[in-house]
């Protein structure tokens, strides 16, 4: 039987590893925790109920985890019973927070989650901070396993708090770490970049930087998706170094792993195939589960690059297995990918067809939910922030009301005096009250307007997904379908896929506006200028759009002048390539679109002219009013999303320029765009 998908959450391997090897950076090595549990019972005056004997049987049974977890089991059952008969509270957090631990290495999350609970409550009955912060940071790990970002980023935001509260560096540093892999994961590299040299920091400036070394391995990780490979492998190389030194072996795999991936990104096979043999063995050592997971899929990719079917289907079987074992998503989805891939090349079809539906389904459900998470994440930060400033409202009127009762004391003693006092106090109590509830009430409408407008914002990104995408790509799949079984014409074929092409070309685009404009609504436009010649950039984007033209036989006339300028590089061909789109788009067959630039004062204005249907005074004027999504067909029933324009308009004036349009109905319209000549 196929192992089709079906597994609804998945979790960062990177934050996985730097959440459950934590005891590893700052805690002491087995062997000299058992050499301090032999001492300790040999004394003369040993107590088995002592805070200093429990704590070395929890800090063992942490320690056997992933190589011997009966003896792990053992251990947390004396440790916790110990804990619970001389009332050692934080004994009795530390063993629950250990179970959790122990139970997330076997798989089962539910009870990790659970015991995990129940670690945080009695640390926040008992007041016990480091307990607390061992909590709070495995809660974000089970809630990051679960793919619960937003509440994950409230568990982790806490902990740092908490951390910082108690001078725990080593806890600040990992916890900086699951943040920015947080951020990561969701795309947000800046974000992500911000956290991860916060801990590097802190773990310089620690006499005990022995968390470097991980710092580095999760930053590499971040530099690899950003496509920065040589910074990458710099980072692992330095943390490999210590890996070998310390023996730490499900690192170092993690280590080999990720220098295999680089490879196989840059298709450099062979040299990936080293450093994932190398993994698998040192997998094999520890039995390793999640490393497993992880190195088999990047064989199966290694393999199918060197063209060896066998093993590509080897590993990718099970890659898959392990997969659905752990509930990871991402590595059923690339899983499900290189096995339709290779049975293709295998030349069964039917297979190659189960596969490749299974992963086009989990690929579709998580881009849903990836989008969803990201909005989550923001949510989640403006929730945490809201809750601290209630905490500090509530408090300042707990302290309120404490003076007030001494008052009232020092004002029975005497009663003029108390008829004074309360008077004074009243109207001061009044004022003060009046301007709370006013700020409050600014606060309260601030956040409905902010919550309005993202609301709106989701609704409008739905909406296009729902309405704009679904078709297209149902067309595109029946297609594909009709394609593999067999049950298409070679003239339907001939007839049908240039339609479809022409579909996929029109989401292409569809989606990179989609993207751009929601990055933008969310974090902001991040502009990085710098000196360009425009030129090279236009016949760049005209070369790509060239071919849009020909099916239309329109002819594009570029007469900007070899001139240079002063703007983000990526917004300047977003820029240019929607107005360009737009022009052909709204064209008829046969005709012109001309470019031309002009010098006013210090900015290049640059103008897209076409001769096409144009529009009238009244939707000119309705184009800017807000982000409303509007879409409209072209002259050959090319769909748009309504937001290529708008989005250029932002880029636009980011970038310290300004955008324009004029239109005669059936006539034509030109854009202008201005672009500064210097910096």
């Amino acid at each position: 039987m196929l192992h089709i998908l079906f597994a609804k959450k998945s979790f960062p391997i990177v934050v996985l590893l730097v959440l459950v090897c934590t005891t590893k950076l700052l805690g002491q090595s087995e062997k000299s925790t058992l050499n301090k549990i032999n001492e300790l019972r040999l004394a003369s005056n040993f107590k088995p109920k002592s805070p200093q004997h429990i704590d070395l049987i929890l800090e063992l049974a942490k320690e056997k985890i992933r190589e011997n977890p009966d003896t792990t089991a053992i251990l947390l059952i004396e440790g916790l019973d110990l804990s619970l008969k001389s009332n050692y509270r934080a004994g009795e957090s530390r063993a629950l927070s250990t179970y959790g631990y122990y139970y997330f290495e076997k798989g089962e999350k539910d009870k990790a989650l659970d015991h995990n609970l129940k670690a945080l409550n009695i640390a926040e009955k008992y007041n016990l901070g480091a307990e607390k912060l061992k909590a709070l940071n495995n809660m974000g790990l089970d809630y990051t396993i679960q793919g619960e970002d937003a509440l994950a980023l409230t568990q982790f935001l806490e902990a740092l708090e908490v951390a910082d509260k108690i001078g725990d560096i080593g806890m600040s540093i990992n916890i900086n770490v699951s943040i920015g892999t947080l951020y990561g994961k969701n795309g947000d590299y800046q974000t992500a970049a911000t956290f991860l040299d916060i801990a590097r920091d802190l773990s310089l400036e620690s006499e005990d930087n022995k968390a470097l070394p991980y710092t580095f391995l999760n930053m590499a990780s971040q530099y690899a998706d950003m496509g920065n490979y040589e910074r990458a492998n710099e980072l692992i190389d330095k943390s490999i170094v210590f890996f070998e030194k310390k023996n730490i072996k499900d690192w170092l795999s993690h280590s080999y792993e990720q220098k295999g991936s680089i490879a196989l990104r840059q298709k450099q096979y062979k040299r990936a195939l080293e450093y994932l043999l190398k993994a698998e063995e040192l997998c094999d050592e520890l039995n390793f589960t999640y490393g497993y997971a992880l190195v088999y899929l990047a064989l199966s990719k290694c393999y199918l690059g060197l063209d060896n079917i066998d093993k590509a289907e080897y590993y990718g079987l099970k890659s898959l297995e392990f997969g659905e074992d752990l509930n990871v998503e991402n590595v059923i989805k690339e899983s499900n990918s290189i096995l339709a891939q290779t049975y293709h090349r295998k030349g069964d079809n039917t297979l190659a067809y189960n596969y490749q539906t299974a992963y086009l389904e989990l690929y579709k459900i998580g881009a849903d939910e990836k989008f969803k998470k990201g909005l989550g994440i923001l949510r989640s930060k403006m929730e945490f922030e809201n809750q601290k400033k209630q905490l500090i409202v509530e408090k300042n009127k707990e302290i309120t009301k404490q003076k007030k009762y001494i008052y009232f004391t020092i004002g029975a003693l005497v009663l003029l005096l108390i008829f004074l006092v309360s008077v004074y106090r009243t109207n001061k109590l009044q004022k003060k009250y009046t301007q709370e509830l006013q700020e409050k009430q600014e606060i309260l409408l601030q956040h409905e307007a902010e919550l309005s407008e993202a609301n709106k914002t989701k609704d409008k990104l739905f909406s296009i997904i729902a309405h704009d995408l679904r078709g297209p790509i149902n067309s595109f799949y029946g297609l594909l379908e009709l394609s593999l079984t067999e049950q298409m014409t070679k003239e339907q074929y001939n007839v049908l896929i240039p339609k479809a092409l022409n579909n996929i070309q029109g989401i292409s685009v569809m989606l990179n506006n989609l993207l751009e404009w929601a990055k933008a609504q969310m974090n902001g436009i991040v502009v990085e200028p710098r000196e360009l010649e425009i030129n090279s950039v236009l016949e760049n984007t005209i070369k790509v759009l060239t071919p849009l033209a020909s099916k239309k036989d329109i002819k594009i006339v570029n007469e900007v002048p070899d001139t240079k300028c002063f703007s983000d590089q990526n917004h300047l061909t977003i820029i240019l390539r929607n107005l360009i789109s737009n022009a052909i788009k709204f064209t008829h067959v046969n005709g012109t679109i001309n470019i031309s630039a002009a010098r006013k004062d210090d900015f290049l204005e640059i103008a897209v002219s076409d001769n096409g249907i144009g529009m009238s005074t009244r939707k000119v004027e309705q184009l800017f009013k807000n982000a409303h999504v509007d879409s409209t067909f072209g002259t050959n029933n090319e769909k748009g999303t309504g937001l290529g324009l708008f989005l250029c308009k932002e880029m636009a004036e980011s970038n310290g320029g300004k955008l324009w349009v004029t239109s005669i109905e059936n006539v034509g319209t030109t854009v202008f765009f201005t672009v500064p000549l210097h910096k």
